[in-house]
């Protein structure tokens, strides 16, 4: 009986022991990497978020003081008065030692508050900065960025301008920036010899948009050879306060050796520029491209206004992803782009007038020859807006019924519409489809205005997150 008794007893014992030693808490095995280490994941955060990091442990209590490059970003939302957001931005800058990964300027005023930035960008802090965000509100009269904001060019990677003018090339500032790989530009005055300079200057610029700046009338790309994605996008300048030299527009972008690009993504071009683009032999996603565009020109094909290439035998067999901006659903003109494009996996067909897309041209055209996509490749297409009018299901229908490897066709841009209409548009597509595998989805997500600024964000800059 004693002998039962033990053994129940080490049974308990035993279960307490394992009971004891799950409830003592993990290692902190972060705590133990190195400072370098830890500064540079305490980086990652914001700059108030890295500064609570102190209170975690006596171990961190230092790190985003001494060892983590500083994270600022300073959108302040609570703070509605300027000298309180300088007087904070001041406080972080002067608390830090450095170095600074990144700092991005979004708050104040440029025109109001040069001084202060002329300041800022002049501190040892930010001499090894690799990601600088100036997104300045919109002034009156696009004031002028301190030339001390471009003496970044021993780390910087990153650099995103937008609401401002740039330095005029006959002030002497030559920028230079042999570590940049992203460079994006949107609504800047800037005159074409010192972005040219830039892009002479910055040998490694992987990703660039040039968003609705003006200033310059031809521009001229080259000396890239690692560029990958390129967004271009143009817009009529109403801004009335600037002098007329610099309502300039661009009018002619020329894209040179383009060896490495991959996505061209170009936008409101029907006004302008005309696009004259070499050596692009990787060159996987386009778009958008217009029916009433000015002149692309890539090599020996070159799409005309209102006109297409007729070079027998050429095409563009590396795009996989085509983007067609549309006035009205004029069928033939289409078909005649796709032509072109015998690889082509996605399609994205967006109708720029609603009244316009009512009526149709050539919605029941029988191409003569076959429209190689539709034969092997096409797997998605996306149709928005699409409120389905007798034009819209035609126009959805010609590819429906000869698109034979189609896996999913999109229908963006129907909000408002009943379930039962839903239902009705996937029935009467359904009974026509030529690829078993279709399916048909209708969203209401539409396009958004300020869409380029995070088009390089994925794969498809034109798909519809």
């Amino acid at each position: 009986m004693n002998h039962r008794v033990v053994i129940k007893k080490r049974k308990a014992d035993h279960g307490g022991a394992e009971e004891d030693a799950s409830e003592q808490p993990d290692p902190d095995l972060i705590s133990n990497l190195p400072d370098c280490v830890l500064g540079t994941i305490v980086s990652l955060l914001g700059a108030e978020d890295g500064a609570r990091t102190a209170a975690l442990a006596r171990r961190w209590r230092h790190v985003w003081r001494d060892a983590a490059p500083l994270n600022l970003d300073d959108p302040l939302p609570n703070v509605a008065d300027d000298d309180l957001r300088v007087q904070r931005i001041s406080q972080i800058l002067s608390a830090h030692p450095g170095p600074t990964r990144r700092v991005a300027f979004r708050s104040l005023r440029l025109g109001l508050n040069v001084l202060h930035y002329d300041a800022w960008f002049r501190l040892p802090l930010l001499d090894a900065i690799q990601e600088l965000v100036l997104c300045f509100r919109v002034d009156v009269g696009y004031p002028r960025l301190p030339v001390s904001a471009l003496r970044f060019a021993a780390a910087l990677r990153v650099l995103d301008v937008r609401h401002c003018r740039f330095p005029a090339a006959s002030s002497g500032v030559s920028p230079a920036f042999p570590c940049l790989t992203d460079l994006s530009l949107c609504e800047v005055v800037v005159d074409a010899e010192l972005l040219e300079g830039i892009f002479s200057n910055s040998p490694g610029i992987d990703t660039m948009k040039l968003l609705n700046s003006f200033g310059h009338r031809r521009l001229r790309v080259s000396n890239l050879p690692r560029l990958r994605r390129l967004a271009v996008a143009v817009k009529r300048c109403f801004n009335l306060s600037l002098r007329k030299e610099e309502e300039i527009e661009l009018n002619d972008l020329v894209v040179e050796d383009a060896v490495s690009l991959e996505q061209l993504v170009l936008d409101q071009i029907d006004q302008g520029p005309s696009v004259d683009i070499t050596g692009a032999t990787k060159l996987k996603v386009l778009g958008y491209l217009q029916t009433g565009f000015p002149v692309f020109d890539h090599g020996n094909l070159v799409f005309n206004k209102g006109t297409l290439p007729v070079s027998p035998g050429k095409q563009l067999s590396t795009v996989r992803t085509l983007a067609l901006d549309v006035a009205k659903l004029n069928l033939k003109q289409v078909v005649d782009f796709l032509s072109y494009f015998p690889s082509i996996e996605k399609l994205h067909i967006k109708i720029e007038s609603q009244w316009m897309s009512m009526e149709s041209t050539g919605v029941f055209y029988a191409p003569v020859t076959p429209i190689e996509c539709l034969d092997r490749s096409l797997k998605i297409i996306e149709l928005q807006p699409y409120n389905g009018y007798v034009s819209h299901a035609e126009f959805a229908k010609f590819f429906i019924q000869r698109a034979k490897v189609l896996e999913l066709m999109k229908f963006g841009g129907c909000g408002g519409h009943s379930p039962r209409w839903v239902q009705q548009q996937r029935t009467q597509f359904s009974e026509c489809k030529a690829s078993r595998c279709a399916q048909f989805s209708f969203g209401h997500e539409i396009e958004s205005p300020n869409w380029m600024e995070d088009c390089f964000t994925g794969d498809d800059p034109f798909s519809k997150k």
